[in-house]
């Protein structure tokens, strides 16, 4: 195939070594968080990648056009619009199944998107989840038939997978096609212990290092992008919910938490108490953070996907800044 001519935003994209990659969504109507980063921290900023458009049962696209994208394009970042699965609950393989089990409707669903993407954005972002193991060359065969789409209208095609540690672990992405086909690949490093889990570090340093020595096997290094979280979970009698890194520190002078710290895991943690239940918190902080980005010097790796803007402190983009932004280590990843 011929090389693609680009649009501006993904020749741009491509000739930066480092990408920093900033998730974007909305919890609720009015929530601007997302938007507030963007125009507070662009500058940092290389691309997001903005949860736009659902796949619904039938294959057909659901969504609104991403107004969010315009805010992008008056800072100089180039836009992503990313394709998902979850339906509000859960990330549902009954789509996946629908679509991949049809050609046509593949067809379909490649041209409907190619109609939806808005002029100037870099190309779309696929988070395709829950993706089952029979459906494994299906999706193999439908990202490589995107990706040529895409890559007609010089757009970049850049994908979400989960973290594994070996082949049996989400056993339906096969890392090797997947890193061969498309642009740019985030390993989703986050969530080692979920909401509904027991409570445990959301990325322990010992797992996120076995997620990219597995992933580097398989994906070319100048493709990766490594997840970063910046958030934590309150769990509390088997369930959790969402704490951004802004919102820890008033939790904890609220709970008169005391903080502690797990060297095996390199994360923070703590207790408190309402009455007699006690809830256990862990959450990424801006040194585990900082730790974390040195990823992309020690793998020689593209960059960072952070999940997700609008959860993060100013002091988290100042450890983005120094460690990413610096001539002196981005020497290291000629």
């Amino acid at each position: 195939m011929a090389t693609p001519v680009w649009v501006t935003s993904a020749r741009r994209l491509l000739e930066k070594r480092v990408w920093i990659l900033g998730y974007t969504a909305a919890d609720y109507p009015e929530d601007n968080r997302s938007l507030d980063s963007i125009r507070q921290h662009h500058s940092h900023l290389d691309t997001i990648a903005h949860f736009a458009y659902r796949l619904d049962d039938d294959a057909t696209l659901q969504g609104d056009y991403p107004r969010l994208v315009n805010t992008c394009f008056d800072y100089g970042v180039s836009p992503l619009i990313l394709i998902h699965n979850f339906n509000g609950q859960i990330f549902d393989p009954l789509p996946l199944r629908t679509l991949l089990s049809s050609p046509s409707l593949q067809e379909r669903f490649i041209q409907d998107l190619l109609n939806l993407m808005p002029n100037g954005v870099a190309g779309v972002h696929i988070d395709f989840e829950a993706l089952e193991v029979s459906y494994r060359i299906a999706y193999n065969s439908f990202l490589e038939s995107l990706c040529n789409s895409l890559h007609a209208k010089g757009l970049l095609l850049t994908i979400a997978v989960p973290a594994k540690r070996s082949e049996w672990e989400s056993p339906g992405y096969d890392f090797s096609a997947i890193g061969q086909t498309c642009d740019a690949v985030t390993l989703m490093t986050y969530d080692e212990h979920y909401s509904g889990g027991t409570a445990g570090p959301i990325a322990s340093l010992p797992w996120m290092t076995e997620v990219l020595d597995y992933a580097l096997q398989f994906i070319p290094h100048q493709k990766i992008l490594v997840g970063i979280p910046v958030y934590g979970y309150d769990w509390f009698k088997g369930k959790a919910k969402v704490i951004p890194m802004k919102d820890i520190p008033s939790l904890i002078s609220q709970t008169g938490a005391r903080l502690l710290w797990s060297d095996p895991d390199v994360e923070p943690y703590f207790y408190y108490w309402i009455g007699r239940d006690r809830h256990t918190v862990w959450f990424e902080s801006e040194l585990s953070a900082k730790i974390r980005l040195g990823f992309v010097k020690s793998y020689r790796i593209r960059g960072i996907a952070i999940w997700r803007l609008g959860y993060e402190t100013n002091r988290f983009w100042q450890a983005v800044s120094t460690i990413l932004n610096n001539k002196k280590i981005l020497k290291w990843l000629v």
